[in-house]
């Protein structure tokens, strides 16, 4: 099986890539290659899904917010008791 062999199915309005699981099975590193070049490939067997293999979700790098603040605001930091009497007086402005 090569990576064009397999064929496609519309399914929620986008088209899936499927593949038999023998054809899986038999050629799992062209189901690999689809995979990692963002497509998402529907095993069947007999003719239902059985398995959808989907790229592994991306990991999201946050901004270091503590070091933007201390970049911001130095190592000036209120105490826990500073910070709730302004959040208590801001609650009444909302």
């Amino acid at each position: 099986m090569e990576v064009d062999s397999l064929s496609s199915v519309k399914q929620a309005g986008e088209v899936m890539k499927t593949a038999t699981v023998t054809e899986a099975g038999l050629d799992f590193l062209s189901v690999l290659k689809l995979v990692e070049t963002g497509e998402e490939v529907q095993v069947v067997r007999e003719g239902k899904p059985v398995a959808v293999i989907s790229p592994a979700p991306r990991s999201v790098k946050h901004p270091d917010y503590l070091a933007r603040l201390r970049e911001t605001f130095g190592e000036n930091v209120l105490s826990s008791e500073a910070s709730a009497a302004i959040r208590d007086s801001n609650r009444g402005e909302r």
